[in-house]
């Protein structure tokens, strides 16, 4: 049997693909390929060139279509390369178990290989996509996986507004939700709005800041049309905003064994919420009425989180990995309600 180098199978799954989409849409557009296969323009452009010199497809004003010698590859490759059972069946195990309308699982797990973080922000970049209209308001939070996936759209003429999810701590200013609103919008070519109050005030102070601030109901307007919320979900002592928490609170958080953390709410395996930061961006009370919700994370030590907040009412369409799903699934039995 002829072995391969990783980097030679990532490129053979790439061609694959392409070949794939031709085959399914063609004559199609470059560009179209790139966003249908996740794959930027100048790779794209790239495959197509050794392809077209092997004969496996034609260039036309109309875009690309496969020779017949590209379309005899389609079916005998299959097996190699499209979605393996296995993880079509972890999907589904998972959609069950978390109640989730979708979930869709990239190979790997983001804690031995970081490189998984840009697979999964890729992944939830073209869920985004594929919901995307003109008119609609997207709220975002923060994270490194939030900022890859703003990073991976394509740049857009778009009329839409993007909104931060919530205010937001942390050293990293690219990874605050601001900031990742901010990069969404420029590259949708839309409008971003910013929140100025961080999350963890005081009930008492959040309402008298937020009263005193008039911007708030242009937020407050688009926040409650809200058609698209993307959020990941932390483990409660992985981020700064743990220390922005009162000392007492946090102790009893540990006591009473918080494992996840998602738009300010702070859960245990069961699902039930044990504390909120007061925040003023989505509130759990408003992800019923929101249409679209996308849930992005990944790493199995992010499993009990997932699990967590999923119970908690954190649903929608999941984009995690191989690594959380193993850990939901083994431990789903051992965590029942």
């Amino acid at each position: 049997m002829m072995l391969f180098l990783p980097e030679m199978m990532a490129e053979a799954q790439e061609r694959y693909e392409i070949l794939r989409q031709i085959h399914d849409n063609g004559p199609v557009g470059r560009h179209l390929l790139a966003m249908q296969t996740k794959l930027s323009e100048n790779t794209v452009r790239k495959h197509i060139e050794k392809m077209e010199e092997s004969g496996l497809l034609f260039s036309r004003p109309s875009g690309m279509s496969l020779t017949t010698k590209g379309e005899s590859l389609i079916e005998p490759l299959a097996p190699y390369f499209q979605k393996s059972p296995s993880l079509s069946d972890m999907e589904n195990k998972l959609q069950k178990i978390l109640s989730m309308e979708k979930v869709i699982v990239v190979r790997g797990d983001l804690d031995d290989t970081p490189a998984v973080k840009n697979e999964i922000s890729q992944e939830a970049a073209f869920v985004l996509l594929r919901l995307l209209r003109d008119n609609f308001v997207i709220a975002v939070g923060g994270g490194p996986i939030m900022a890859g996936m703003a990073e991976a759209l394509p740049s857009l003429h778009m009329k839409v507004d993007v909104v931060p999810a919530r205010g937001g701590f942390g050293n990293r200013v690219e990874y605050l939700p601001n900031f990742v609103a901010a990069r969404m919008a420029e590259k949708l070519g839309g409008e971003y709005h910013i929140i100025h109050i961080p999350d963890g005030l005081s009930p008492e102070l959040f309402l008298r800041v937020k009263k005193e601030l008039p911007q708030f109901r242009e937020i407050d307007r688009l926040l409650s049309r809200t058609d698209i919320l993307v959020t990941g979900v932390d483990e409660p002592e992985d981020q700064s905003k743990w220390l922005e928490i009162p000392e007492d609170v946090r102790r009893r958080l540990i006591k009473e064994k918080a494992v996840g953390e998602a738009l300010g709410l702070y859960a245990d395996i069961h699902g039930k919420i044990l504390y909120r930061l007061y925040n003023a961006g989505i509130s759990r009370e408003d992800i019923s009425s929101i249409p679209h919700v996308l849930v992005a994370a990944g790493g199995s030590h992010k499993g009990p989180a997932i699990l967590a907040m999923a119970r908690a009412g954190i649903r929608g369409t999941l984009i995690t990995d191989e690594g959380a799903g193993k850990t939901i699934i083994q431990g789903s039995a051992g965590f029942s309600l």
